[in-house]
């Protein structure tokens, strides 16, 4: 095995107050049938938050208000023979002024979900459990 290439991430577990109940958006990239949390890599000089703010408002067109660092997911990938090591650190957000939420070119749908649906809908592991973390959170906010 190569070398292993360090990436950090930032992403966002987007919630919006629906009657008495909080909804989750999630994200299709173009080309997959699998749904996920939005969330991109970390820019020269910065910061995890500020990624994730402009990785969920790229790919979702949501503006947000950023909220508590829920936790961090990790997993590997190779891509072009390399193999990346990709450390994501997700924060809540709740989804603010809205207008046509629009899609950046990699992202195929943007899409509402209830929480017990958005866990049915992710496809990782790792996502349902930072998604499961973020429910805790939000339920003792109550």
């Amino acid at each position: 095995m190569g070398r292993v290439n360090l990436v950090r991430s930032g992403g966002g577990i987007v919630v919006k107050k629906q009657d008495n109940r909080w909804d989750v958006l999630l994200v299709r990239k173009r080309g997959a049938s699998m749904w996920t949390l939005p969330k991109g890599h970390l820019e020269e000089k910065e910061g995890e938050e500020e990624a994730a703010r402009r990785e969920v408002e790229e790919e979702t067109g949501c503006r947000v208000v950023v909220g508590p660092r829920i936790g961090e997911i990790s997993f590997t990938y190779e891509r072009d023979g390399r193999c990346f090591e990709e450390h994501v650190s997700f924060y809540l957000m709740e989804a603010g002024e809205e207008g046509p939420i629009k899609t950046e070119e990699e992202i195929a749908e943007t899409r509402w979900f209830d929480f017990p649906s958005a866990l049915g809908a992710l496809t990782y592991e790792n996502e349902r459990n930072i998604l499961r973390q973020a429910w805790e959170c939000l339920d003792a906010g109550r």
